[in-house]
């Protein structure tokens, strides 16, 4: 037990050290030298806890994927379905999205090593992926009769919205945090439901 406790240490000292460096120099300057030093480690350790630099990357994807990406799913689907679209709307357009610190920064040089690294690409796509289940999940619970393309359409642009707003977070965070990008996201759920109560012959729904 006490060895596996080691391994589950040293490969978190790994993946945060490689964090930082992915935020601070970019994906070409996070060499396994840059990361060992800032992980206090020795090249032989990383390689032996996580392995080489491609296995690293796909590493701190999964990692942030599982602190992140499924939090946000699990934290949907076990809400109940009344509340489903609402936990989404809190998560997307919320503190929890536009991340603290360097994340944003990470998570966009990760996006930029999977433009050349399909392997990447499609781990970096899995999560969203997860993310997208999850919102199309909340709106056909406060949409039950929405049609299928229409919900995963406007899941797919409050995806983006929360996306884009995060990154403008890094330019001007008082104005990402200001409660616009909320709005954005109310009037493209409302939509959804305008649409859903016409197709359907009902008088609108209130958002």
């Amino acid at each position: 037990m006490g060895r596996r406790s080691l391994v589950a240490e040293r490969r978190q000292q790994v993946l945060e050290a490689a964090s930082r460096c992915l935020a601070r120099h970019g994906l070409a300057g996070a060499t396994l030298e840059k990361i060992a030093e800032e992980s206090g480690l020795s090249r032989s350790h990383i390689r032996h806890y996580v392995g080489n630099r491609d296995d690293l990357l796909l590493a701190v994807v999964e990692w942030v994927q599982e602190r992140d990406d499924r939090a946000f799913a699990a934290a949907v689907e076990q809400a109940p379905p009344e509340r489903r679209l609402g936990v989404a709307m809190d998560y997307l357009f919320g503190p929890w999205f536009l991340g603290v610190g360097d994340e944003s920064a990470v998570i966009l040089e990760l996006i930029r090593a999977g433009q050349s690294d399909e392997t990447l690409r499609e781990a970096m796509m899995s999560g969203y992926r997860m993310m997208l289940g999850a919102i199309d999940s909340g709106l056909a619970a406060e949409f039950p009769d929405s049609a299928p393309a229409m919900r995963r359409g406007t899941a797919y642009g409050l995806l983006c919205l929360a996306l884009g707003n995060a990154m403008m977070s890094d330019l001007d965070r008082a104005l990402a945090s200001g409660g616009l990008i909320r709005v954005a996201g109310e009037a493209l759920v409302a939509q959804l439901g305008a649409v859903t109560a016409s197709a359907n012959g009902a008088a609108t729904p209130r958002v």
